[in-house]
């Protein structure tokens, strides 16, 4: 097919001489295999992200990180005073046997009432007191446990490790200092593997899918371009921005990059496909419409066209060629 477009003129003709007419261009254009992309700016996201709170009140015995330092998942990170969780652990552990033993002594009981009753040497009424009295003790070494569950999770809470192996972000808290229940101690993240959600034009990435290539270009590395791969896609289209998110897992196995640097993404939204792209220049605008001429027989013909994509210089064509 020969498309056909005519070049702009610049400057200003002497007025007693005609203007040139302007130059006249006509390229031969085909169909071209195009894999089609979807483009989109976002964060890059460590793997795990925590941001550590205490879960009991105490203050600050030991710190053994600092910020910046690399730790191991169940590594101990710091500790609170114990003093008084242990000792109400204790008095809990205590309870629970004291619990036990009347549970214990009530069940005796109950035997020996039930063999009297039997036997005629005590009325029935006296067995359903016995009754009663185990299931009142059963309740009573119930609740005496879940203190002493409490209790030792107190015990517990009050020595911090490490929820995942990562690296430690930033230290809130220092040796000495007093924590209430709910106090930041540490943020915590895991950059063995970097991922960002990425927020896709829907009409472009319908049909992305697990496992799709991606070309990621990060500003903060503008000489270099690094790969990636679609690891998820989301079901439901993003209410506010009615996008289409996309998780994308990044290969960084050179260590030059880090969590919260800003690139662009490029997503292989599907299969190569044929399509048809012309030069811009030889598309004009006419009665709201996008028109092109085409050499046909040697005569050229004005026809509205429908755009798809638009690149550097070029533009997909839709309709109407």
């Amino acid at each position: 097919m020969l498309l056909l477009w005519a070049a702009g003129c610049t400057g200003t003709a002497p007025a007693a001489t005609e203007a040139p007419p302007p130059p006249v261009h006509a390229a031969t254009i085909e169909a071209e295999k195009v894999t089609p992309t979807s483009v989109a700016t976002a964060e890059i996201l460590a793997n795990r992200h925590s941001n550590i709170r205490s879960e009991t009140a105490g203050r600050v015995v030991e710190v053994r990180i600092e910020a910046g330092e690399r730790v191991e998942e169940g590594q101990v990170l710091l500790r609170l005073d114990v003093g008084r969780p242990a000792s109400a652990a204790q008095a809990a552990n205590a309870a629970v046997e004291q619990a036990e033993a009347r549970l214990t002594q009530a069940a005796r009981e109950l035997e020996r009432t039930r063999t009297l009753v039997r036997t005629g040497g005590l009325p029935e009424q006296r067995l359903d007191d016995a009754k009663d009295a185990v299931r009142l003790a059963s309740a009573a070494r119930d609740a005496a446990r879940a203190e002493a569950r409490l209790a030792r999770r107190g015990v517990t809470d009050a020595v911090l490790r490490a929820p995942f192996g990562g690296t430690v972000v930033d230290r809130m808290v220092e040796l000495g200092e007093y924590l209430a229940p709910g106090s930041p101690m540490l943020s915590l993240a895991d950059t063995s593997l970097l991922k960002a959600r990425v927020l896709l034009d829907p009409r472009e990435a319908i049909d992305v899918a697990v496992g799709a290539p991606a070309t990621i270009w990060v500003y903060a590395r503008a000489d270099e371009v690094f790969t990636g791969k679609v690891v998820r896609v989301g079901e439901v289209i993003d209410p506010r921005t009615r996008r289409l998110p996309v998780e994308i897992e990044l290969d960084d196995h050179g260590g030059r990059l880090r969590p919260g640097l800003v690139a662009k993404f490029e997503v292989v939204t599907g299969e190569p496909q044929l399509e048809l792209r012309v030069p811009l220049d030889g598309v004009f605008e006419r009665f709201g419409s996008q028109h092109l001429y085409v050499i046909e027989d040697g005569i050229a013909r004005r026809r509205a066209i429908e755009l798809g994509s638009v690149g550097a210089g070029f533009a997909q064509v839709v309709r109407g060629v």
